[in-house]
């Protein structure tokens, strides 16, 4: 950043390095963002706006701490400043320190009393600080891992996906179906375990993020962990038969990041005979560039604020499957890791198959641009470099339940 620090006022100096730092602080690796802000230490150091992206930078490295220091002396020479007081809330809610993250959103709203963001992660402070208090002491947990799932027409293979995910280890589904006109409803009733299914018929324009804030605040109670995936990703264990075992080692984190791996096609045409695990088996190399696309394994009554379908914001810090701290930005995260825990995503399937779910468009509004996504997008995604046959472990039991 070549700056003629003489030439300009602390005011623009400050505005330009704003303006650097605002498209950066987004990056998913930690690493390429800390070398970024030691490469302007020397000069910049002693600017707020400096110290502010340096703070995010280290949050994003998951040194809490380090950030607290920065945020709490930023905060409290420039205490209108809602940015700062919003990202000290939200780094006292990654060390898991609930009042000091409420007493500072009440900071922030009193600056920002508009804001949405703030608002809505304020009111969710607010019911995990509740719930934590009615739910003291008392063992009403009914389920150990829950899925939460919104479908529409997805009855090719569901069947086959509840089946899977019962044996690698879920006890419920809380399933959304957004006015599906394939036979999904009568898949889910010919479910064989009808009490493991809670159903939501929903209409209109319904899409993951109504049904999971729904969820989250019907259901926060009523499990351990929730699961929140789509019909087309199987989550399962890589070493073991059970999702819960690996959880086990994680227990005291709040939330989980786990891995795509993404399917092609296969090469078929049509839609195959054989079971979706059976008969898609090639997948992208480790290094596409999806493959650091996570999804979210959550303690329900831990979450403040769903981001989006992929991300929560927890009180507490998302751990990877080895327990190592990550701060996920925009659903990714830099170093993923899949030998525990993984995330099957058969996103194209046959050709046959990649039109239907083109056709029927994403879970957005009727006249929104991005429903209907570009044929180049599913196209890239029909890779099939390696053959992967890890969670063929589960086929044979599958098979069995499936045909019985």
């Amino acid at each position: 950043m070549d700056l003629d620090l003489n030439a300009l006022s602390t005011n623009e100096i400050e505005r330009r390095l704003r303006d650097f730092f605002s498209g950066r602080i987004a990056n998913p690796n930690p690493e390429e963002l800390i070398y970024s802000v030691k490469e302007l230490e020397a000069r910049f150091s002693g600017f707020n706006e400096y110290q502010f992206a340096k703070a995010a930078v280290l949050v994003q490295a998951c040194d809490f701490a380090g950030a607290l220091e920065l945020l709490v002396r930023l905060a409290r020479q420039l205490p209108s400043d809602s940015r700062i007081l919003h990202r000290l809330a939200i780094t006292h809610l990654n060390i898991g320190s609930a009042q000091a993250a409420q007493d500072t959103y009440l900071s922030a709203l009193g600056v920002a009393p508009k804001s949405e963001n703030l608002r809505r992660e304020f009111a969710g402070l607010l019911r995990v600080m509740e719930a934590k208090k009615l739910h003291a002491g008392v063992n009403g947990k009914k389920h150990g891992l829950s899925v939460v799932c919104a479908i529409k027409n997805e009855a090719d293979d569901l069947l086959e996906w509840l089946h899977f995910h019962r044996l690698a280890g879920v006890d419920h589904f809380y399933l959304y179906d957004n006015e599906s006109t394939d036979e999904t409803r009568t898949v889910i009733e010919s479910f064989p375990w009808p009490e493991m299914i809670t159903y939501h018929y929903v209409e209109g324009d319904f899409g993951q993020m109504r049904a999971f804030h729904h969820a989250i605040d019907s259901y926060r109670n009523s499990s351990e962990w929730c699961a929140f995936i789509d019909a087309d990703e199987f989550l399962y264990p890589v070493e073991g038969d059970s999702i819960k075992d690996v959880l086990e080692d994680v227990s005291s984190a709040p939330a989980v990041a786990v891995h795509w791996l993404n399917f092609g096609s296969n090469g078929h045409e049509e839609r195959p005979r054989g079971l979706c695990i059976e008969s898609f088996t090639r997948r992208a190399p480790d290094d596409f560039p999806d493959h650091y696309v996570m999804k979210s394994i959550v303690r329900p009554d831990a979450i403040v604020a769903y981001l989006h379908p992929h991300q929560s914001l927890v009180l507490g810090c998302y751990v990877q499957e080895d327990g190592t701290p990550v701060f996920p930005i925009g659903g990714r995260c830099s170093a993923p890791k899949r030998r525990k825990l993984a995330i099957n995503h058969y996103y194209t399937k046959s050709r046959q198959q990649l039109l239907k779910k083109r056709e029927r468009g994403r879970p957005l509004g009727e006249g929104d641009p991005e429903r209907i996504r570009a044929m180049e997008f599913f196209t890239l995604r029909d890779r099939n470099d390696v053959e992967d046959l890890t969670i063929q472990k589960f086929l044979p039991e599958l098979k069995r339940l499936i045909h019985s």
